[in-house]
């Protein structure tokens, strides 16, 4: 946690409790234990709604992508891509690259129900529950894997600064 802006001041730097809520900076231990926790709830969510098509039946994903426009033969890459990225988010393999890529889906997915209007309670389901997950993933895509994640190092490496 940092105190950094009790040191100049002269007040005394809160104690308890206090100083775990008391620190708009981010905190270098516990930040990255949060993400964990950002990562197994959207690779988890992935996963469970990548097999919740097949548990409809793949026909009803099927005439869901028709009806708006989408390819019916896009159905079993989509499952196919949900259940590998969402492994690999619930692991943090490639978490950023795969958040990346998986914003795409939720982007459709918030296009599809922006006529439905914002109440996920609305008939059809509204944008409101997708846009809140494209909103978690683009912070997880921001943040990394965060602990325990598979893919601990950068995938590109911090340049060397020179001294010249």
């Amino acid at each position: 946690m940092s105190f950094d802006r009790y040191r100049d001041d002269g007040t005394s730097a809160p104690t308890g409790p206090a100083a775990f809520f008391s620190s708009n900076i981010a905190d270098p231990v516990y930040t990255k234990y949060g993400i964990f926790l950002l990562r197994v709830a959207i690779g988890i969510d992935w996963i469970a709604h990548a097999f919740l098509k097949t548990y409809r039946g793949m026909n009803t994903h099927e005439a869901l992508l028709a009806k708006n426009g989408i390819t019916p033969l896009l159905a079993w890459p989509t499952f196919g891509v949900e259940v590998i990225g969402g492994f690999a988010i619930l692991l943090g393999w490639y978490t950023r690259q795969w958040s990346a890529f998986l914003l795409v889906f939720l982007a459709v997915v918030v296009w599809i129900k922006w006529p439905v209007g914002w109440l996920y309670s609305n008939t059809g389901g509204g944008w409101e529950y997708p846009l809140f997950w494209l909103a978690a993933q683009t912070a997880l895509m921001l943040a990394g894997g965060g602990a325990f994640a598979l893919q601990t190092t950068p995938v590109i490496p911090k340049l060397k600064q020179t001294t010249d």
